[in-house]
């Protein structure tokens, strides 16, 4: 086995894609660790970055966590679709913010990195609110919303790719020193 492989630890299929800015040359293995939900943003975001990677068994390894919290509460992903309304409810016409940490582990070399993203949610009805969870079933993306669809995020200030779930930019110069990356104009 080439010892350069990378392997990122996830089961989020955005992740993958946006990995593929950087690499094609990675697998995928989702981790399975205990991931906690209390504590100060960026500790639970980058306790559960290091949980999943040191979970996968390899020596080139990247892993994520993507949080979103707004006035003191960490909005994760949601239960089930009553309450993904419940924290769309919550975040409507309100600026939050959005931070990822990223862990890297080459050899016995880890790194752990944040970046933080601020987002404006639209104002949206309750039943405008009802229609999007059950039209884009978002029980799988922190804060019960995807920016990327294009419905529920009024504006954003910082990296689009860390809201997603992967900050790009900042993993592509952590991997520069590792592997050869795709220069942003490649894709």
């Amino acid at each position: 086995m080439n010892t350069l492989h990378l392997v990122l630890a996830s089961s989020s299929p955005r992740r993958k894609e946006l990995l593929h800015k950087i690499t094609d040359d990675f697998s995928v293995a989702e981790p399975c660790c205990c991931e906690i939900s209390v504590g100060e943003p960026q500790f639970v975001a980058q306790h559960n970055a290091v949980a999943k990677g040191r979970a996968v068994s390899a020596d080139f390894v990247v892993a994520c966590d993507t949080i979103v919290f707004s006035e003191g509460i960490i909005f994760g992903k949601p239960s089930d679709k009553s309450d993904a309304v419940a924290m769309l409810k919550s975040l409507r016409g309100k600026t939050h913010s959005v931070l990822s940490a990223v862990y890297v582990r080459f050899f016995s070399d880890e790194t752990v990195f944040s970046d933080v993203s601020s987002v404006t949610m639209k104002p949206l009805s309750d039943e405008e609110i009802v229609s999007y969870v059950n039209k884009f079933l978002p029980l799988d993306k922190a804060g019960s919303y995807g920016i990327q669809d294009g419905i529920a995020v009024l504006s954003y200030s910082g990296s689009f790719d860390n809201i997603v779930g992967l900050p790009t930019e900042k993993l592509r110069e952590v991997l520069r020193k590792y592997i050869y990356v795709k220069e942003e104009c490649d894709y």
